[in-house]
């Protein structure tokens, strides 16, 4: 930039701060201005800068307001009934059918988790692992020779859920539905043999007998009609009223061995597996939520733990959604497994709490350590969460051959409209956690 008449040559040397120099511009350098400062000035100038670190310092300076034990404390409280109720309010509604709860209630809450962990993963979990892992203060290794970290580790771990997936699937291939025979030969059903069924036979169409007791298949039934809502796109929809007519539970399981090869993919141990991954990416970066809150303190820690409330409330309706759908099916409806699998996700950011207030004077999330432990975890649970949501919710609940017969007119529009809403709600949650 040319410097003005009147300027720093023109009129002369300006008034200087101590032990620091003026922007200077290239014509102040043409000019011969450096030729003009006193050699003090440069010498303390050029140790000002020599004795500069390199890269700011990692940590926290100081932490804003005194810290409140008790506050803490009653936060861990909150967070755990909080996050544990939301969790199991889609268990009770499906554990007990005769509680006044509406009947889509399943049916879009599930549809909302969608959008919930989707937008987890794209909105919390991904960009915090990459702010966090090429913060300035971190070697160069980690901000400028490979700033793509986090998603190599993200890509990483969807390729290690793909492998288990696989694994899993090539194990369970030729006993697809051993389990469902065991069940029926348990119950005195015959014609299945020892319960192993090749699978090309699973393609023979076969004409259902008709019912003792006169009723329909219960996808068609009166019962099924009734909570269409609820069980739309439900993998168990056929058990859906199991529970109130318990005399219907064989019927219904030697009717799914009829189902012909789709059902392979909609068995409860798959959909026990996507569970317990769902899970797995939830719990993974829970520890860590929960050390933020425990040492943040004043303002931060109030915004923190309202943000925290939501997010907690809303992933813990679409862990407990899922969860949901494997009653009676693999779970009896007397099993404590459920409840189980919603307490581990209510307690596991409440333990993160607990370490927090334990170590408040010594963990630090802005310490080198802390950003990357909380940058790593982030990267591997998004990915796991992004594969769960995209391959295994969106793409069975939409894009199947399955959702086409079954999620239809109406239901699909608002099962749309749940995940965007799920979506849009845990995108404005991630701005404040």
């Amino acid at each position: 930039m040319h410097q003005e008449p009147g300027g720093l040559v023109a009129r002369g040397l300006p008034t200087f701060t101590p032990r620091v120099l003026p922007i200077l511009t290239s014509t102040d350098f043409d000019d011969g201005i450096l030729g003009r400062l006193p050699l003090d000035l440069l010498h303390a100038e050029i140790q000002r800068r020599q004795d500069a670190p390199a890269k700011p310092p990692c940590g926290t300076e100081g932490r804003q307001g005194s810290y409140n034990m008790g506050v803490h404390v009653f936060a861990v409280f909150l967070i755990l009934s909080l996050s544990t109720f939301a969790c199991s309010l889609p268990i009770i509604a499906r554990r007990f059918p005769q509680l006044p709860i509406p009947h889509r209630f399943l049916f879009l809450s599930r549809h909302f988790g969608t959008g919930v962990l989707i937008a987890t993963a794209f909105v919390h979990l991904l960009p915090t692992a990459f702010i966090s892992m090429t913060d300035p203060c971190l070697p160069d290794f980690w901000n400028q020779q490979y700033p793509a970290m986090p998603g190599l580790i993200a890509m990483i771990s969807v390729f290690v859920v793909v492998s288990i997936e696989m694994f899993f699937a090539g194990k369970g291939a030729g006993h697809s539905h051993g389990e469902w025979d065991t069940i029926a030969d348990g119950q005195g059903e015959s014609g299945f043999g020892n319960g192993h069924i090749a699978l090309n036979q699973l393609d023979i169409p076969v004409t259902p007998e008709p019912y003792t007791d006169g009723t329909p298949k219960p996808r068609h039934s009166a019962s099924s009609d009734s909570t269409d809502d609820l069980d739309a796109l439900d993998p168990m929809a056929e058990e859906s009223a199991t529970l109130s007519h318990p005399h219907r539970r064989k019927i219904s399981q030697h009717d799914r061995q009829d189902h012909g090869p789709h059902s392979n993919e909609r068995n409860p141990q798959r959909l026990f597996l996507q569970c317990l991954l769902l899970e797995a990416g939830i719990l993974f970066h829970s520890i860590f939520i929960g050390m933020a809150v425990s040492v943040a303190t004043g303002t931060p820690f109030a915004v923190l733990l309202i943000a925290i409330c939501f997010h907690q409330t809303f992933e813990g309706f679409a862990l407990g959604s899922r969860i949901a759908t494997l009653i009676p099916a693999l779970f009896e409806a007397s099993s404590p497994k459920p409840w189980l699998m919603a307490f581990a996700y209510g307690a596991t950011t409440p333990i993160g709490q607990a370490i927090g207030i334990w170590m408040h004077a010594l963990y630090d999330p802005a310490s080198k350590v802390g950003l990357l432990m909380v940058g790593i975890t982030n990267a591997i649970s998004s990915g796991l969460l992004l594969f769960a949501g995209l391959v295994q919710l969106v793409a069975e609940d939409f894009l199947s051959h399955r959702s086409y017969a079954t999620l239809k007119g109406r239901r699909r529009i608002e099962a749309c409209l749940a995940v965007g809403l799920g979506g849009l709600l845990m995108a404005i949650v991630g701005a404040f956690a």
